[in-house]
């Protein structure tokens, strides 16, 4: 699958590197929570042939429409990109595919796939692709990493916001159209500042906890019976999101399984989540944690950066 553009199925001209650039990478490197597995290595791919096997697994994670081709990559790695791969012996069990972007003030990596062969998930495999494509990017001299993830992939959306630190202020509506399904593919656009304080927290396992989050009110009260939604209203006054303060947003912890029980509540909550989270970000919040309110809901908090 290509959750988001970049995540795990279940997430310009070079500038050189300051000297506090550097030690912060180190230090995130160093401190990374990460438990490695030892029988996976890490490296940069530009073989032509490794590429071909990157596109081999592509089509079995993905099937044979959504396909980065090897011309492609070699492209894009000519001109500024990058392909990071994961290798168990000599076979690519994982990869990470990033071009270069540019925001018009500075270049950026855009990162758009990562894939990870079904025997090798609930490794870790996808956070070390993401810490060694950060590694790659500050070498390079590059001081963000920005992609696309479904914001109803809840599983990537802890990694993306809490594991990694990143945070989201961004919401395309349909970014690759309709799905199979005809559900549009609604997007969360996530920047990732590889050396700020909060990212080196987080791959250091000490993201900082938004302790009032269970305090701040949700845009939407959701009620389960069973694995049944029996109920789904708005929560908090529509005036609350001009406020500056903390608010939350849920999501279905198993979105599939909504979408396949239960259909046109799957629509109805994507839908009014668009618009709620659209209004936030244009008022000037930011997601920037998670937070579990009941055992089938994850809320995104959102916190007013004026």
């Amino acid at each position: 699958m290509i959750i988001g553009a970049d995540a795990e199925p279940i997430a310009a001209s070079p500038v050189t590197l300051s000297l506090h650039e550097r030690s912060r990478e180190e230090e995130g490197n160093k401190m990374t929570s990460v438990k490695a597995d030892e029988n996976i290595r890490y490296d940069v791919v530009t073989d032509v042939g490794e590429l071909r096997e990157i596109v081999g697994l592509q089509h079995m994670v993905w099937g044979p429409d959504p396909v980065t081709s090897m011309q492609q990559m070699r492209a894009a790695i000519l001109h500024g990109g990058s392909v990071i791969g994961a290798f168990c012996e000599e076979a690519i069990v994982g990869f990470c595919y990033g071009f270069v972007g540019y925001d018009g003030k500075e270049p950026y990596v855009g990162s758009h796939m990562m894939g990870i062969h079904p025997d090798y998930r609930d490794r870790g495999v996808g956070m070390r692709l993401k810490l060694e494509q950060r590694r790659w990017a500050m070498q390079a001299g590059y001081g963000k990493i920005v992609w696309t993830f479904d914001p109803f992939e809840s599983r990537n959306g802890y990694l993306n916001v809490c594991k990694l630190g990143g945070t989201v202020s961004a919401y395309i509506p349909e970014f690759y159209g309709l799905d199979a399904a005809g559900s549009p593919t609604d997007r969360f656009l996530m920047e990732w500042v590889l050396s700020s304080d909060r990212v080196v927290r987080a791959i250091s396992g000490q993201t900082k906890k938004t302790d009032d989050a269970a305090n701040y009110p949700s845009l939407l009260s959701v009620a389960y019976a069973g694995e049944s939604v029996t109920d789904m209203r708005d929560s908090a006054l529509p005036t609350l999101v001009s406020k500056p303060h903390g608010l939350r947003l849920p999501v279905p912890r198993n979105a599939a399984k909504l979408k396949r029980l239960q259909p046109e509540i799957f629509r109805a909550w994507q839908r009014r989540f668009r618009e709620l989270a659209t209004d936030c970000f244009a008022n000037g919040y930011r997601v920037v944690s998670c937070h579990r309110s009941i055992p089938e809901v994850q809320d995104y908090v959102l916190e007013w950066e004026g």
